[in-house]
């Protein structure tokens, strides 16, 4: 994976951590490929995606060749209620717009808002199904609220 692409996964999956993504684990170990589908925590983020390890008793096993998709649900799969949810979001500060402190300052709650309601929906917003850096989330996988 080149660096850009694993600087964009890291910065995705670390702000995805509070809502519980789940994420596919690859590795090839004695010429048999491994799989396991996971909740990711910051734990085994720091072991898959730093260490490139994992934890089985208390000791660390190495894996040289691994790989972690999150799954995703592409914009594209987005309800009308959630289209409606997250179109209070979709909005400029007045303020903001002529430049003034108060007004960027609220912009910019507004914009985390956002970018926070997409996250904990577990919307691909960064294109990174189309990169190759994310899998599409089966129906169901992620229950809506």
């Amino acid at each position: 994976m080149i660096r850009e692409n694993k600087q964009l996964l890291l910065i995705d999956l670390c702000a995805r951590l509070p809502y519980g993504v789940k994420v596919r684990i690859s590795s090839e170990g004695n010429g048999h490929l491994h799989q396991n589908t996971t909740t990711l925590d910051i734990d085994n983020l720091h072991l898959y995606m730093l260490d490139g390890g994992y934890y089985i008793h208390g000791n660390i096993y190495r894996i040289p060749c691994f790989q972690l998709l999150p799954y995703l649900r592409p914009m594209s799969s987005m309800t009308e209620e959630e289209k409606r949810a997250f179109d209070k979001f979709i909005c400029i500060d007045e303020d903001a717009w002529h430049g003034k402190e108060n007004g960027c300052l609220n912009q910019a709650k507004i914009m985390s808002g956002g970018i926070d309601w997409l996250l904990s929906h577990h919307f691909d917003f960064r294109g990174l199904i189309e990169k190759g850096l994310a899998l599409e989330a089966p129906e169901g996988m992620y229950k809506t609220e």
